[in-house]
Formats: structure tokens, sequence, C-alpha cells
């Protein structure tokens, strides 16, 4: 079984903008997408777009892909509210097809509920309450969602 390493780490922050300009600044990260809500439904944010034309929009701000020379993270608004910013919400790795399988095997047999989303993408819950992604898709992430039509 090989782990080829980190695939992208999702950070649950406050105020979604201003964690993208900070991480931006922090680590000299380049926007590689952006994903939001309208009118309740998921969708990725058109390139040309900041987040305050998004949000005139109506767009409501949900997380930015930030990334540069095979490091990704991503800031995501967090419904939740919690007092401060910074948790970790998922760890995201990058493994091969049969790596993929064979930890998301090993997780049900440890006892959790793995969700396929894709036929290269899952998500469980360990026991200790941390959440793992297991992505056999080649980096940088993609995005997910059709553009919206602004």
């Amino acid at each position: 079984m090989a782990i080829d390493g980190l695939h992208h780490l999702v950070l649950l922050v406050d105020d979604l903008p201003a964690a993208e300009d900070y991480y931006r600044d922090l680590f000299d990260l380049g926007v590689q997408f952006r994903e939001g809500y309208r009118d309740g439904e998921p969708g990725t944010v058109p390139d040309h777009l900041t987040w305050p034309e998004a949000v005139e929009a109506g767009i409501e701000p949900s997380m930015s892909f930030l990334g540069r020379d095979g490091f990704f993270l991503a800031v995501a608004a967090d419904p939740a509210e919690h007092e401060g910013t910074g948790r970790v919400d998922h760890v995201a790795l990058a493994v091969s097809p049969a790596t993929f399988e064979l930890v998301a095997e090993r997780a049900e047999e440890l006892g959790a509920s793995v969700e396929y989303n894709a036929d290269h993408h899952c998500t469980f819950e360990d026991r200790y309450g941390v959440e793992w992604e297991l992505n056999a898709k080649p980096r940088p992430p993609g995005r997910a969602f059709d553009g919206f039509s602004v």
C-alpha cells in the first residue's frame, strides 16, 4: 500500500474571503477555484469574479481552493459558527487506485461508514472523529460543481 502524500488540507474559518486573503499572502498561493451556494444550490464561482463580486451576484461563499508547487489548501466557511478559526475539517490523501480500494475496505472492516462520492473519491470518519478523504485523482484538486452563470 502506498500513500502518495497529502492531496489537500481543509481548514474551517469564520470569514472565508478574509481567510483566503490571509493564506494566499502567508504561503504565496494562487486561487485554483472557488465554490459557493446560490439559492441553496452548490456551484463553482467564475474565475473572473472576486468574492465581493460573487456575493453581489447572490453567491454565498463556501470554499476557496488555493495552491502552488504541489501544496493545496482549502479554506471553508464553517456553518456551525464555532468560536475561533483554523480548525481542520478533513485530511485528504493522494492514493493510487489500488490503495484507494484497500484503505476504504480496511476502514469499513474497522467499523467506519465509507461514503463513496465518485469512483476515485470517498470519505470516512475514523474512531477518533477525524474525517479522512481518499482521492485517487491526480492533483491539483479539480472543480466539483458546474459554474454559476453570471
